[in-house]
């Protein structure tokens, strides 16, 4: 930023050296100030800008929350700690994904398939929709002070409850820059010199055009999220608040002087036999009420002042914008002033130099400044990873990466009714997943999941057909943990596949056999080796199992060894649509057993979908295998996604079922995703309870659109639109002998 103001400033000097007349003729008008003068900045540190009055400032980056009344009433007490100037910031410009799109074209696989190249390539296309799509934003919160004080601030928010995290370096220049130039802090052209053109009631710069409006008149009350209303319009601004504690002795002789002020109206007023008026009892309440909170010390008084810069790209669009900014602060009797011939006073105002230069003020109290809460909607868009969707509230991508390890874990849960989506949103997010290298398997108890594998140039393997059987039983033996661990697995998986629990003397007898196996056979093994072991150690079992062995289920489990690891495809489908209904289950975990066999020799990005997960979790067995997977896939990158209709039954807490609803409650504390589509309204309840959902969102879960849904993750709710090109649809409908 230094090096481009100083290159800007060398250029205009030339520019003026140049135009300058020759001796004898007539002066020429002077050329406007330096554009670091425009902006009332003297250079940039690596730690903070520098105002031309010589203060240096700390920017800080806030990072979006819900509104809640806790949530205010922390915020409440932060602004009641503080003791000097600040401003609050908030910058919203259509998004720039040029990054995103790098990261996922260096990322995908060399060797993908056509109509998986295709899909990713539409991907592209869409990212780059995107940044000019009307309506899609890239909304960033901002803290500022003086540099001295930024610790002290960063303090304040993050004991309120909020993720604070200091600017510096490249980061910092980058979004100086975009804040004086307008837009996203994003890749710039250090040789452009942008042009400035002040006019009566707005400026031009560079290809901008923008008008800055200050809010003359504010309501006099303010109710929650009322900010939030005029961010969500859709138009890119910046919106600034600057807050300047009174200290509360001289707020305190200032209420208690207006209230003497007001009753002596009243009382003169009673002795000419009026009454007052209306507003002027309101208005005796309000600072009688105030002095006694102020001397209490529950409020402070602050000198506040709000303004507004939007920017368009033609005068049409900028004309429309204003009135719906003015609309707005209407709606409850606020007033914004156009600042005729003082515009660039308001862009001073709005830019992240801590300094309010339309010098005007108005007197607020600590509840109405929490109510404007300038931290939120919060969005879930970290530029790293893919894009999931659309937040239909913040109005930006949904992107983020679930094995970059800033997240709990990888998994999620998808929790919706039939017809609601939630298989198309699942096969997309599979389809996103492989054209960036994560291999993907999904347990497919209808063959939803086969057609859109074979597309994509995977591979679909039927359990229980000959030579498509799996290997649960391999098990690197180099971690003890991990043996011990898998045993317990196989365990649970055995008890399964039997149908029935095995009892306590039972099972300690299948516990002694497998640990004694396992210390012996060191080589990989499989099903039958062990079965013969079985037969000598616990005879009882082994007759238990013999279905598997030599029945009609002999060709489900297999002594290939490592084959699925050997031959990994980019996603593979395990279609139980062939077995019989009560097979399932136990064929369900022998598949998930043999992919965590195969994720815990080659940890890498790994998704594995398990649809139904009802028909597992229903059994005690399978439920405790689950919960055991959902804690562990962690350990070695495997992101496990389970999908259920019957969400009911999986967060049911009725004692009489084989299975209650804390299993299925441990299993959703170990996703950190958690997708809920269209709901039934006789599972609503038992939803809303579970998750802590508000009346207003259970409501529209009940009749959101198909596709629409509830994201919650890292602690919030977004809810989002699930959006997919022409091409990846196509994919993921894709049918044997359609035209393609």
């Amino acid at each position: 930023m230094k090096e481009l103001l100083e290159r800007i400033k060398r250029r205009n000097t030339e520019r003026t050296a140049d135009a300058a007349p020759p001796e004898g003729t007539a002066p020429v008008p002077k050329p406007p100030p330096d554009l670091p003068l425009f902006f009332m900045l003297s250079h940039l540190e690596e730690d903070g800008p520098v105002r031309l009055d010589g203060v240096k400032l700390g920017v800080c980056e806030v990072m979006g929350l819900e509104i809640d009344e806790p949530k205010l009433g922390a915020f409440a007490g932060a602004l009641n700690a503080l003791d000097f100037p600040v401003q609050l910031l908030m910058r919203q410009h259509p998004p720039r994904l040029g990054g995103l799109r790098e990261k996922l074209q260096a990322a995908q696989p060399a060797d993908l398939p056509p109509q998986t190249r295709a899909a990713s390539e539409s991907l592209q296309r869409l990212l780059t929709d995107l940044e000019t799509r009307d309506g899609i934003l890239d909304r960033r919160f901002y803290a500022v002070c003086e540099h001295v004080r930024v610790d002290e601030l960063r303090g304040l928010l993050a004991r309120s409850g909020l993720s604070v995290h200091p600017l510096r370096g490249r980061q910092l220049r980058m979004f100086v820059v975009a804040a004086a130039l307008g837009g996203s802090p994003a890749e710039f052209d250090e040789e452009a010199t942008p042009e400035v053109e002040i006019n009566r009631r707005d400026m031009h710069i560079g290809t901008h055009l923008i008008r800055s409006l200050h809010l003359g008149k504010w309501p006099r009350s303010l109710a929650p999220g009322f900010l939030q209303g005029l961010m969500a319009a859709g138009a890119p601004m910046d919106l600034s608040i600057h807050l300047g504690p009174i200290p509360a002795e001289q707020a305190a002789r200032t209420l208690e002087w207006q209230k003497v002020r007001f009753e002596s109206a009243q009382s003169l007023s009673f002795k000419r036999g009026r009454t007052m008026s209306p507003e002027a009892e309101i208005a005796l309440e309000d600072v009688t009420r105030l002095r006694d909170e102020v001397q209490r010390g529950r409020e402070r008084l602050f000198h506040s002042s709000l303004s507004v810069t939007l920017h368009a790209r033609d005068e049409d669009s900028l004309k429309e914008m204003t009135q719906r900014a003015k609309a707005h602060f209407g709606a409850t009797l606020g007033k914004l002033d156009n600042l005729a011939f003082r515009q660039r006073e308001g862009l001073l105002s709005t830019l992240p130099l801590a300094l309010n230069a339309v010098a005007e003020w108005r007197t607020l109290d600590t509840s109405s400044l929490a109510r404007l809460f300038p931290f939120s909607p919060p969005d879930l868009d970290t530029r790293s990873g893919t894009l999931y969707g659309i937040d239909m509230r913040a109005c930006s991508p949904v992107v983020y990466d679930p094995w970059d390890g800033t997240h709990l874990n990888a998994n999620t849960a998808v929790l919706a009714r039939s017809g609601s989506g939630k298989s198309f949103a699942t096969k997309l997010g599979v389809l996103r997943g492989l054209t960036r290298g994560v291999t993907a398997y999904v347990i497919d108890p209808e063959g939803e999941y086969a057609d859109m594998a074979r597309a994509a140039g995977g591979r679909v393997l039927s359990p229980g057909v000959e030579g498509q059987g799996m290997n649960p039983f391999v098990i690197d033996r180099g971690d003890d943990e991990e043996l011990l661990q898998r045993i317990g697995s196989l365990r649970r998986l055995i008890e399964v596949m039997v149908g029935e629990s095995l009892g306590a003397e039972r099972r300690a007898s299948l516990d002694h056999a497998l640990a004694g196996y396992y210390a012996e056979h060191r080589e990989r093994t499989g099903f039958r080796d062990f079965y013969k072991y079985l037969e000598g150690q616990a005879p009882d079992i082994a007759h238990l199992l013999r279905p598997f062995a030599t029945g009609s289920l002999r060709n489900l489990l297999s002594d290939e060894g490592d084959d699925l690891l050997g031959r990994e495809a980019l996603v593979t489908v395990f279609d139980l649509r062939l077995l019989e209904p009560e097979l399932r289950p136990a064929a369900a975990m022998v598949c998930t057993e043999t992919v965590w066999a195969a994720a815990a020799q080659d940890p890498k990005p790994r998704l594995l979908v398990v649809d139904e997960v009802w028909s597992i979790m229903q059994h005690p067995e399978g439920a405790a295998f689950m919960v055991s997977m959902a804690k562990r896939a962690r350990k070695h990158r495997l992101g496990l996604q389970f999908i259920t209709q019957d969400v009911q039954d999986l967060l049911s807490e009725d004692s009489s079922r084989t299975i209650t609803g804390h299993s299925g409650r441990a299993l959703l504390q170990n996703a950190a995703f958690k997708l809920l589509l269209q709901q039934d309204a006789a599972a609503i309840t038992t939803v809303g309870y579970a998750f802590d959902l508000p009346e207003d969102l259970q409501r529209w879960l009940l009749s959101c659109p198909r596709g629409d849904g509830l994201l919650l993750a890292r602690g919030q709710r977004f809810p989002v639109r699930v959006e997919a090109t022409p091409e990846e649809t196509e994919v993921i409908e894709w049918r044997p002998g359609s035209h393609r």
